[in-house]
């Protein structure tokens, strides 16, 4: 029997954005105690996090309640008009995003945990399949649209709501 894939969607997904605040933190030797609220679904979930320092190199460490600590490396890419931050899995690759899909115990990237997209599991040349992908666009479109701010900016569009225009006409 092959093995169980999950799809990106069922995991709890951190991402650097989550401790933006925090990394600039770190980035500067502070030390930082504090902890993030997530959502999953439907609930909320809270991740306490501290930084830890080892020569060089600066852990982010991660606690959930019914799992065990979890230290992430942290690493950090100079550009022209800032600083990027990624984390690195266990297998050394960079990554802005960490999953824990379900009935695991550890963050890692998608590549660690095989996950897939659920898109990728639509047949998009048959009929039904082109019907499914054409909802799930319409639904990711119109949750895009709740979590937009505000809409206009200085008696203009803002840029955000530009962008979802343009992606309504593309669908």
């Amino acid at each position: 029997m092959g093995e169980l894939k999950h799809l990106v969607e069922e995991c709890l997904i951190i991402s650097t954005k989550d401790f933006k605040r925090a990394l600039a933190r770190i980035r500067k030797q502070e030390k930082i105690n504090n902890s993030v609220n997530i959502l999953y679904g439907a609930k909320k979930i809270t991740i306490n996090y501290w930084s830890e320092y080892r020569g060089d190199e600066a852990y982010l460490i991660l606690a959930i309640n019914s799992l065990e600590s979890q230290e992430i490396l942290l690493s950090e890419s100079e550009l022209m008009f800032g600083t990027r931050n990624y984390f690195i899995c266990n297998c050394g690759y960079r990554s802005h995003k960490l999953y824990l899909p379900p009935n695991s115990t550890e963050f890692k990237c998608r590549k660690c945990h095989k996950l897939r997209y659920e898109s990728t599991t639509i047949n998009r040349n048959s009929s039904h399949g082109k019907f499914l992908y054409k909802q799930r666009i319409v639904l990711k479109l119109m949750a895009m649209r709740e979590g937009l701010g505000r809409i206009f900016y200085k008696s203009q569009y803002s840029k955000r709501f530009k962008r979802w225009l343009k992606l309504c006409d593309q669908a």
